[in-house]
């Protein structure tokens, strides 16, 4: 098996990073839904949607914790999840350039498109995850 090319152990780090924040945005959101009931009652009833939005960022995190272990140890599953993750980032960032919201997208697109195209197109990488 070749050695993991360092392009995949900066990813794998950005989904160790991705994983620290959808832990802690989904505690915010635990902590929203309580703060919501007791500051802003007639604000009440968001309060379920906070706290169902709160597990799919955490179970978020456990995933993209996943992925970016299997990168670093160059498992063809993590490849696989990373490169379709990608194409759905490419696909949201086209739907908000189509929707107006150009300067963040952009980069998005731009992030995403090269994060795919690099788990999916380079030489070095196909040959790590063989």
């Amino acid at each position: 098996m070749a050695e993991v090319p360092t392009g995949v152990k900066v990813i794998s780090v950005l989904y160790y990073i991705g994983a620290v924040f959808e832990v802690i945005f989904g505690i915010l959101l635990f902590v929203g839904s309580g703060t919501l009931k007791t500051k802003v009652p007639i604000l009440a009833f968001l309060g379920p949607f906070l706290i169902v939005g709160g597990i799919i960022l955490i179970g978020l995190a456990v995933l993209s914790f996943f992925v970016g272990r299997g990168l670093w140890k160059a498992q063809k599953w993590s490849r696989i999840v990373a490169i379709v993750f990608s194409v759905i980032g490419v696909l949201f960032a086209v739907l908000g350039i189509a929707q107006g919201q150009i300067a963040s997208n952009v980069i998005g697109l731009v992030i995403s498109a090269a994060i795919g195209g690099y788990l999916l197109f380079s030489s070095g990488v196909k040959a790590a995850f063989a």
